[in-house]
């Protein structure tokens, strides 16, 4: 596969004029090439420990005094990649956008300053993708693909996005067989038969990546997927609750096993596993407004405005809390 040469360009994805009053480069205090060594180890650091929050105070100030730097640019695109991560288990995809868009900001830098390594195309793919821009996250996947096996597993998911199938599924068989063992590739190889017609050689594929890695949440996640949208959404559910009860409250699993309940019409089911993640993650105010949502359409009124106040309570200013309200009826 060709790699492209021209940088990728989308809308609202320039760099950011500084703001009235903010150093630009010529003005800002210079940092010595030990202490731009000193931070990025400590950026590393937090990382590692999982503390993409701390990494961030210190990637951003770093950023601030070398805006010019293409590593300080990769490495404070690459930590909000992370937060995002962090900012959608607890509160969902939506909320995640805005800081995916900032990091897709800080690649774009640090690829058009020339650092357009397979690691850096690969960030700038998931933070153009997890922010809406799917066609240019394709583009820079596509760029690194031919080097790196991550980016073209990547690039096979976004082609499946994208709604061209079967390319996806091209793609993926080639990857299966240069990666034979790899769990991760079997089960995005069933996901894309699966949404090209092929629903026996997608549950081929997933029990081969079940084999392979028979603990990993993700492909026990999709598996219970498959199941549901074949309509087998029981022993999706099955398959669901046999997760050991710390993962189960994780918002991809709650999410498909919410799914299930709905699928054979179960809403105060769905509204109960809601209503846990809600209470394990106060901070979770749209798993509140979908507890309060599924309780409604089940009948039990009382329940949900009872989780509407809950929401009330934990984001008083959140609009969509008052939209839910009125969504609702109450």
């Amino acid at each position: 596969m060709a790699a492209l040469a021209a940088p990728l360009v989308f809308a609202g994805c320039d760099p950011p004029a500084p703001a009235p009053g903010t150093p630009n480069s010529a003005q800002t205090t210079p940092i010595s090439a030990s202490d731009r060594d000193a931070s990025l180890d400590a950026i590393e650091r937090w990382l590692g420990a999982g503390r993409a929050d701390n990494a961030e105070s210190i990637a951003r100030l770093l950023a601030t005094r070398l805006p010019d730097d293409p590593m300080v640019a990769a490495t404070l695109g690459q930590v909000l990649l992370m937060r995002s991560a962090d900012i959608r288990e607890i509160a969902g995809e939506a909320a995640a956008s805005a800081i995916s868009a900032e990091a897709a900001k800080m690649f774009l830098i640090a690829d058009r300053a020339g650092r357009n390594d397979p690691a850096t195309l690969r960030g700038l793919g998931l933070a153009l993708e997890r922010s809406g821009h799917l066609d240019a996250a394709i583009e820079a996947y596509q760029r690194a693909a031919d080097q790196d096996a991550l980016a073209r597993l990547y690039l096979g998911l976004a082609l499946l996005q994208a709604e061209r199938g079967e390319e996806s599924v091209r793609l993926l068989i080639e990857l299966s067989t240069d990666r034979p063992d790899d769990a991760f590739v079997r089960a995005a190889l069933a996901e894309a038969r699966f949404r090209t017609g092929d629903s026996p050689g997608a549950f081929a594929d997933l029990d081969e990546a079940v084999k392979l890695a028979p603990d990993e949440l993700g492909i026990r996640l999709r598996r219970a997927s498959l199941l549901r949208r074949t309509g087998k959404a029981r022993m999706a559910i099955e398959s669901l609750v046999a997760i050991p009860e710390a993962d189960r409250t994780r918002r991809m699993i709650v999410e498909e096993l919410a799914a299930g309940w709905i699928a054979i019409e179960r809403p105060a089911s769905a509204a109960e596993v809601w209503a846990s993640r809600a209470r394990s993650v106060p901070a979770d105010v749209p798993a509140a407004l979908m507890a309060a949502t599924y309780f409604k359409e089940a009948g039990r009124p009382a329940d949900a405005e009872a989780w509407l106040r809950i929401a009330e309570e934990t984001s008083p200013d959140d609009e969509s809390v008052a939209a839910a309200r009125e969504r609702l009826g109450f």
